[in-house]
């Protein structure tokens, strides 16, 4: 019982997130400078035309009628039409999200990965000089911008060594049957290591750290001495016994570690000239194309309070103890 209470009081948090970042999108997008109708209007246009237009995209009511309808067409699957492509907002949105997704989940598995692996091995060499090798390198990969990681793998392997495209997602004039034969194709594959990798390399840095950290922590409780004193070998100590505790605040910085890969694909993607939805989201705000922007930013909030929940849900999983609380 008080397990469903716990997963029930979370998802109900989840939904008054979900409905207080759709208000603070729609608002901030119609307070922002500019008017989306400039894209249409034209001086010889006359007033009747310019009211026709407005009225055709639902302008011309108050902004509490807009924000009423806008609300529930979002729960009836109504996501608007594009002003600069004409076409509905939300196909337009996820062709870009299948882009940076096929470059953002497997960053970041990776990312995670080798940062659970590097800072548990960083707190086991703790005092050696492989240790503080590490951590100038993990130093790095924390501060260096997202596209300054991309600039220096471009240079070094696409424009110097020549070993990777410089950018793009396929070749010009590639054609495919359906998104998954370009994924599975050599070409795709072959454009895509190199922005994998500089995304990596951008999210390793608040794993590695962060795994690093709560290792020296646990490391220092009874139950690992415990473990020591029942003749159990160090390296199952550390990886079965310190790590599985230890990697809780891990999973939890998961979660929010999604806008913060979104944010650095944005820039990746600008970096490699990837057609994901961060390019599409500057492009579409630079435009006041309300729907897009509006749509690709409330798919990004919804990642982010699913992975939260989540994280929330596995968090309850691995220590019980938080249910109770």
């Amino acid at each position: 019982m008080d397990t469903l209470k716990f997963f029930g009081r979370r998802f109900i948090h989840s939904i008054f997130v979900f409905l207080t970042i759709v208000t603070i999108l729609f608002f901030i997008f119609r307070l922002m400078p500019g008017d989306p109708t400039m894209l249409f209007i034209s001086p010889e246009m006359s007033v009747d035309a310019i009211e026709n237009i407005r009225r055709l995209f639902g302008l011309d009511q108050p902004l509490y009628i807009q924000y009423v309808k806008y609300i529930a067409n979002i729960f009836l699957g109504n996501y608007g039409i594009s002003y600069y492509f004409m076409e509905p907002a939300a196909p337009i949105v996820f062709e870009s999200l299948k882009n940076t997704l096929i470059l953002t989940v497997p960053a970041m598995c990776l990312s995670y990965l080798f940062g659970v692996v590097g800072g548990t091995l960083l707190a086991w060499w703790r005092g050696k000089k492989r240790e503080l090798v590490g951590m100038a390198f993990a130093l790095i990969l924390r501060s260096a911008p997202a596209f300054w990681i991309g600039l220096i793998f471009l240079y070094f392997f696409a424009f110097h060594l020549e070993l990777f495209p410089g950018g793009s997602i396929t070749e010009t004039g590639a054609t495919y049957q359906n998104f998954w034969e370009m994924v599975l194709s050599w070409n795709f594959i072959h454009h895509l290591i190199l922005p994998l990798i500089s995304m990596s390399c951008y999210l390793t840095g608040l794993p590695l750290l962060l795994t690093r950290t709560s290792v020296l922590e646990v490391i220092k409780e009874d139950y690992v001495e415990m473990a020591r004193a029942k003749g159990i070998g160090p390296r199952k100590v550390m990886f079965r016994h310190v790590t599985r505790t230890a990697i809780l605040p891990v999973l939890t910085a998961f979660a929010t570690a999604i806008a913060y890969a979104f944010g650095g694909s944005v820039l990746i993607e600008v970096v490699f000239t990837w057609p994901g939805i961060g390019r599409l989201m500057v492009d579409s705000m630079l435009g006041n194309d309300y729907p897009v922007a509006q749509f690709a930013f409330m798919i990004m909030a919804c990642m982010m309070i699913l992975m939260n929940l989540f994280a929330d849900f596995f968090y309850a999983y691995l220590d019980p103890r938080v249910v109770v609380k």
